[in-house]
């Protein structure tokens, strides 16, 4: 397994040197996959900081363009519309306010500090694309005393900033990294007064590499799938040997620590991580721990595959990851035998494959240290992510059942509720506009503000779609938003979850559109945007019905000219 944290609390400002400049060359950057931007606001000296930031990125295949706003002017860079910050709109703006400074200014009112951090946020989001990443307060060393003005000040910035900020930003409590250095070797006041610094320098390194970390987990999260082995993983002892009724799951004892991991990997499944078992053993043995210990956190259900036999468990992880339809990339085994790690790691180099330490009570420490189970953001979606793959599987075993694919179709009782774009769901909206590339027709990434103004406008039709059939609800799975262009109108962004492709879901929402917007004689232009990811579109428009390219490049459907399949199977209702 690649380690994350390419820094420790050992490491000096003088590693961070090497690595920087190893960051730079070539070979690194010629590797990069992603490219993002990131400005960085803060209330001290950030230079360290972001050469670390940078410097992680690039070593974990991510190619970042920082802009550093100067000294403490994190203030007048998001008062100022004019600002670097502004005209930049970076992927992600990171804000850092350390207590060191906000406890030594004039002002202590954390409300309404927090208040006009609100509004300032509010103005820069409504003009950028930026997800904000605000760093909280940090505890400081004069706070030991928790009656200390020192302790109850930060406290009080934190929660205000949580109150206030909550749905405007992703929040990093840096706490735990502060207690690995410990305050001595964090806070030396001589670096605080002269080079403006909120930390030593030595432990900018790790720093930064805590921020990349959950900088990447925003981008893409490490570990979407933990396939998990059951005896002396999640339970003491072999069952085989001991029998559902002897296996050790004691929590003042030696269960202690497998329950610990089960509650971990529980938090991971309730944040939208899948959870799988291969393990060699007797399916009944193992299904009979879950069945009759009470004690069991985690139950059967929580797992959407089961490989339980005695077959290799890199041929059980395959046949899990082609039932799931999924990649080996973001997948993460553990099992406590280093023979059968060994086996994964051969024959299945990418799949992420801890070592897990001899002392199973350190297992949880271990994995939390790793970087790779950092979840920064979860949806909707998220909590409902492992029933939907239960569900999918239930389609996928039903369909087997019907000899013609329509007829299958039919039987799911497909239902799409259209709704206008709104407060309620707008941020999944956003979130969707911004993520979403196989099924993307324009590929435009639009801000706040004008997805704000197209759901407002008259001359726009600004709609989102959820689909559910008879195994689950899917949630919002598509946006479409047209213009009103003179008489005739144009496609500005329409996309769509890709697991709900090839059901007639993209013929029924362009007819709900033309249903409800259009007359006979009236006309909608769409443009196919190609980029290296949305070739899955390039057929979309004339599958339902646009007329043959144009010399620029555009495609029209005319009302009562053209023609859309219609998919009758599917249900469509308008949320009010």
């Amino acid at each position: 397994m690649i380690d994350k944290f390419i820094f420790d609390t050992s490491s000096t400002a003088a590693d961070l040197g090497k690595k920087l400049k190893e960051a730079n060359s070539d070979n690194i950057r010629s590797n990069a996959k992603i490219k993002i931007s990131i400005t960085v606001l803060a209330n001290f000296s950030t230079q360290f900081l972001v050469n670390s930031i940078y410097t992680c990125l690039a070593f974990n295949d991510i190619d970042a363009d920082i802009y550093e706003a100067s000294f403490d002017q994190w203030e007048f860079e998001l008062n100022n519309p004019e600002s670097e910050t502004f005209r930049r709109s970076s992927d992600f703006t990171l804000i850092l306010l350390s207590s060191i400074r906000l406890v030594s200014g004039p002002n202590h009112d954390a409300t309404q500090f927090s208040e006009n951090l609100k509004r300032l946020l509010t103005r820069y989001k409504r003009k950028s694309r930026s997800e904000i990443v605000l760093v909280l307060p940090e505890s400081i060393r004069e706070g030991f005393d928790q009656t200390s003005f020192f302790y109850r000040s930060v406290s009080d910035y934190r929660k205000a900033l949580q109150n206030k900020l909550n749905g405007f930003a992703h929040f990093v409590d840096i706490d735990p990294l502060i207690m690995e250095f410990g305050f001595q070797k964090w806070h030396p006041a001589k670096f605080l007064m002269s080079a403006k610094f909120c930390c030593h320098p030595n432990c900018f390194p790790l720093y930064g590499n805590y921020l990349a970390n959950f900088i990447q987990s925003l981008i893409r999260r490490p570990t979407r799938l933990v396939i998990i082995d059951l005896d002396n993983t999640l339970w003491q002892g072999v069952v085989g040997e001991l029998g559902w009724h002897g296996v050790g799951l004691d929590r003042d004892a030696d269960g202690y620590p497998y329950l610990m991991l089960q509650n971990y990997l529980l938090s991971l499944k309730k944040a939208g991580v899948l959870l799988a078992i291969c393990s060699k053993n007797s399916f009944q043995d193992a299904k009979d721990v879950f069945d009759h210990r009470r004690e069991m956190i985690l139950k059967f259900d929580d797992f959407v595959a089961h490989e339980i036999n005695w077959a290799p468990k890199s041929e059980n992880i395959k046949k899990i990851l082609n039932d799931l339809n999924l990649t080996s990339t973001g997948i993460m085994f553990l099992d406590d035998s280093k023979f059968e790690r060994e086996e994964v790691k051969s024959a299945l180099p990418e799949i992420i494959v801890p070592d897990l330490p001899q002392d199973a009570a350190v297992w949880c420490e271990y994995l939390s240290r790793s970087g790779y189970l950092t979840i920064a953001k979860f949806n909707e979606e998220d909590l409902n992510k492992s029933d939907m793959y239960i569900a999918e599987k239930k389609r996928k075993e039903d369909a087997w059942k019907h000899a013609d694919y329509s007829e299958f179709l039919r039987s799911l009782d497909l239902q799409i509720t259209a709704e206008s774009v709104n407060p309620q769901n707008f941020d999944r909206v956003f979130e969707l506009i911004h993520k979403t590339n196989q099924f993307n027709l324009t590929m435009r990434r639009i801000t706040r503000g004008e997805l704000e103004s197209l759901a407002a406008s008259a001359n726009a039709f600004c709609y989102c779609y959820r689909l559910k059939d008879k195994y689950s609800d899917y949630g919002i799975i598509s946006v479409f938003i047209a213009k009103k262009e003179s008489k005739d109108w144009e496609i500005n962004t329409w996309l769509m979850s890709c697991r709900t492709i090839g059901r007639g879901v993209e013929e029924r929402i362009f007819d709900n559109f033309v249903s409800t917007k259009l007359s006979d004689g009236d006309t909608v232009t769409g443009k196919y945007v190609a980029s290296d990811k949305n070739k899955l579109v390039e057929n979309l428009l004339g599958k339902i019905g646009f007329t043959d390219e144009l010399k620029t490049g555009a495609r029209t459907f005319t009302v009562g000219k053209c023609q859309n399949p219609m998919a009758g199977h599917i249900r469509l209702s308008q949320s009010v």
